[in-house]
């Protein structure tokens, strides 16, 4: 085995590297082994073949224990290792498989047709905030079987996986920062705050659906089997939680990453415009290049060999898709936004276990939002300024000014504004 290679110039939970790591992971990736980052006593894969192993190693790394120095054990699908992992993602295989989503697509149709109809007729919008937001709400509400009357309520899930990220464990000990310190408990506390909240609102939903026929959603039939002993109340209440708020954030990122990418690269927004044959195409490009959960965080219960080097027992480890999805040994010209390319064996949705249960979902949802938005613009414009969300582990918008002129029309007149990349 080769010795560890360290590295002090990389913090995955540096503001630069928050806002854009890729510079970062192109000069990181010129090394063959995993990284030892000092600083935050953890190790770093990076590598396309690493990470896909390393993901697959559900005995030697757990996703149970994380990197949180203020550990939570609460019982959510992605924080769950074999074999509770396994039997609680069996109950809802089929309505997240390819066939069961497409139960769904009028609706999704519907959703989208709607949003983007009150969109283009706003003209200028900040996309994300009063559009894309809330159509995976509708959505994954929809097929878990709550209501989404009470929309308000349902878009606070929105940065509760950011909290509990933003709690990331730096050494053994508390950091000395005591800012540093400060900042990680109250993110901590905000987390679990607002998934108190949202436990105890959706409680009271699920027992308002528990006094109602049965239906074609996840709800009635996670009431089906808990009458058969499958699954317990409490396991339901967090498995509808995960979803609610997985399918949520997500999805609002893989859509405003999606745009964000369109816009960057103007030739690529004219291809899929002019061939929209290329839009599952470009789901899955945008995948590869922006995927909206760029790193998983997990602990190793054992000494791990990734590569030609080993991780030892107890060690933190960042596994980056994100970077995974940049390495020049599985995907020639990386760095290169092209919806033309070969895109097969990505990350973007993860790999072993934990490989998103929504992907299927999130897959229609793109292609639908993207046909429709194509279908009604004849034209983009970003004018102001796009907010990111500052994580180490997701990469999304808060905010995307656009306007958007309406297929065969004129945009309304608007205040001057920076202008911005069109497609």
């Amino acid at each position: 085995m080769t010795s560890a290679t360290h590295t002090e110039e990389f913090d995955p939970f540096s503001p630069s590297a928050m806002d854009n790591p890729y510079p970062a992971y192109a000069e990181l990736l010129r090394h063959e082994e995993p990284l030892y980052l000092a600083d935050r006593d953890m190790w770093l894969v990076i590598r396309y073949d690493h990470v896909r192993a390393a993901a697959k190693d559900h005995g030697g790394l757990s996703s149970a224990e994380g990197i949180a120095y203020h550990r939570s054990t609460l019982p959510v699908l992605f924080g769950l290792d074999q074999p509770d992992h396994t039997r609680m993602r069996g109950l809802i295989r089929h309505d997240f498989s390819p066939r069961g989503v497409q139960f769904w697509r009028p609706f999704i149709e519907q959703v989208c047709g709607e949003l983007l109809d009150e969109a283009v007729a706003t003209g200028d919008i900040d996309l994300v905030q009063q559009a894309i937001i809330l159509l995976p709400v509708k959505v994954v509400t929809t097929i878990v079987g709550v209501p989404s009357d009470n929309l308000a309520k349902l878009k606070l899930t929105a940065g509760v996986l950011e909290s509990f990220i933003a709690n990331a464990k730096v050494g053994e000990d508390a950091p000395d920062d005591p800012d540093e310190n400060a900042l990680r408990l109250r993110a901590a506390k905000s987390a679990l705050s607002s998934v108190a909240g949202l436990s105890t609102f959706l409680g009271g939903l699920l027992e308002e659906r528990r006094a109602q026929p049965p239906r074609s959603d996840v709800v009635s039939k996670l009431f089906a089997a808990a009458e058969k002993g499958g699954v317990t109340e409490n396991e339901i209440l967090w498995l509808c939680l995960t979803l609610l708020v997985g399918g949520q954030e997500t999805m609002t990122h893989f859509l405003g990453n999606m745009l964000d990418a369109l816009l960057n690269h103007p030739d690529q927004f004219r291809l899929v415009r002019s061939r929209p044959d290329l839009v599952p195409a470009t789901i899955e490009e945008t995948a590869r290049f922006y995927p909206p959960v760029q790193n998983v965080f997990r602990t190793a219960t054992t000494d791990v060999v990734v590569g030609n080097t080993t991780i030892p027992r107890d060690a933190r480890v960042e596994l980056s898709f994100a970077a995974a999805n940049r390495d020049p040994r599985k995907f020639p010209d990386p760095n290169a936004y092209r919806i033309d390319r070969r895109t097969d064996g990505h990350l973007g949705f993860g790999a072993g276990i934990h490989t998103c249960v929504g992907m299927h979902l999130a897959r229609l949802q793109a292609a639908t939002f993207l046909r429709l938005l194509i279908d009604r613009t004849d034209d983009i414009e970003l004018i102001g300024e796009l907010v990111k969300v500052p994580s180490p582990a997701f990469r999304g918008l808060d905010h995307l000014p656009l306007r958007l002129t309406p297929k065969g029309g004129r945009p309304a007149p608007a205040a001057p504004a920076n202008g911005g990349p069109r497609a």
